[in-house]
């Protein structure tokens, strides 16, 4: 009997429009074998049943996508509802990029209704998005990262180019070079693409970005290296997702021209970083290459195209990746909880409530 799949993207995010572009492209190749339900999550956080076959400018012009609305049930059967029907779900790819989609609040939600699901679990969805955190994991594992700081606690005067990354984020949106601490402030004071704070790095001038998938099922394996060519001082939200007619079509280098000493380190710190953070799924990990020194710039969990096109000289079809996705998150355990403890003694014990108000 076919698995019943649902591909959620979308989502009130800044990538909101790149994951669109992911969950289409998802749609179709897993229709090859799977029953799926399109679900469009709006930006301002409505939930949608759409048609299979919609197109991308589907959503910015077509009003027929917003006539199933799906209802958020949390009933003794919780789940997505179009009208009084639930809709069956074996198990859903997250195409989600960014904002509540990647950063722990949508996993939580499908822990809660017992639906298994692909790519970061909560926990792990939680640290990648949050660069601090992730930083400093990095830097008590011994792992070479650029010394992060945190806007506004612990701040420091400086007059030469850092960079500004929304705590928060993805990996080019709000991402700006700054030489002064006055225009970082008034940058993360005027956009709300800070609103959950900011943090701030050295500039590496003339670095260059490695870009690597990673994934554990079913065995641990890599991607060949990419080499984003950029256009500007940084590999921006433009060289990524609009040139060249999208991420797959952007300039690269791939596999990147890398001697066998450096490439084999880098495939070393993967696997120490995997360790830290088992990937579920296909996360990307992104590195920094600077006057011979690797370091540890981020993890993308839920990274554009889900990463495919860096296994296109692998013989690793598109439809292969996405369904090995999809039979991971299936032999996952259901998320449960503990209750140890919760026996029922502490309320027997108990005085009246009055008493503890003093």
């Amino acid at each position: 009997m076919s698995k019943k799949l649902g591909v959620i993207f979308g989502g009130p995010s800044p990538e909101h429009d790149i994951s669109i572009l992911t969950g289409l492209q998802s749609v179709r190749i897993l229709s090859k074998k799977y029953e799926v339900s399109s679900i469009y999550w709006s930006k301002d956080n409505k939930w949608y049943l759409v048609d299979n076959l919609n197109e991308s400018v589907d959503f910015l012009e077509n009003k027929e996508i917003f006539k199933k609305n799906l209802e958020l049930k949390f009933n003794e059967n919780p789940g997505f509802y179009q009208k009084r029907k639930k809709i069956e779900l074996d198990v859903v790819l997250n195409a989600c990029h960014g904002g509540p989609g990647e950063d722990g609040s949508l996993q939580s939600l499908l822990n809660i209704f017992n639906i298994k699901y692909t790519g970061p679990d909560q926990i792990s969805a939680q640290i990648c998005m949050d660069k601090y955190a992730f930083y400093s994991l990095m830097k008590e594992n011994n792992l070479p990262v650029i010394e992060k700081k945190l806007l506004n606690v612990e701040e420091n005067e400086f007059n030469e180019d850092h960079i500004l990354k929304p705590r928060f984020g993805g990996s080019s949106i709000g991402v700006e070079v700054i030489n002064d601490i006055d225009t970082a402030k008034k940058l993360v004071k005027n956009s709300d693409l800070y609103s959950q704070g900011a943090v701030i790095e050295k500039y590496l001038e003339n670095s260059i970005d490695l870009l690597i998938g990673v994934r554990n099922f079913p065995t641990f394996d890599v991607s060949e290296i990419e080499k984003p060519i950029k256009n500007e001082t940084l590999f921006s939200y433009s060289d990524k997702y609009l040139e060249n007619g999208g991420l797959e079509g952007s300039k690269r280098e791939l596999p990147a021209e890398l001697n066998k000493d450096l490439e084999a380190q880098l495939i070393n710190l993967v696997k120490k970083i995997n360790s830290l953070i088992p990937t579920r799924g296909i996360y990307r990990y992104d590195f920094l290459l600077h006057e011979n020194e690797l370091y540890v710039n981020e993890i993308n969990t839920i990274p554009g195209s889900h990463a495919l096109y860096l296994w296109k000289n692998l013989n690793n079809s598109k439809f292969e990746l996405l369904d090995n996705m999809i039979d991971e998150a299936l032999s996952n355990v259901s998320n449960s909880w503990s209750i140890t403890g919760s026996d029922g003694i502490a309320l027997k014990s108990a005085r009246d409530i009055d008493s503890k108000l003093g």
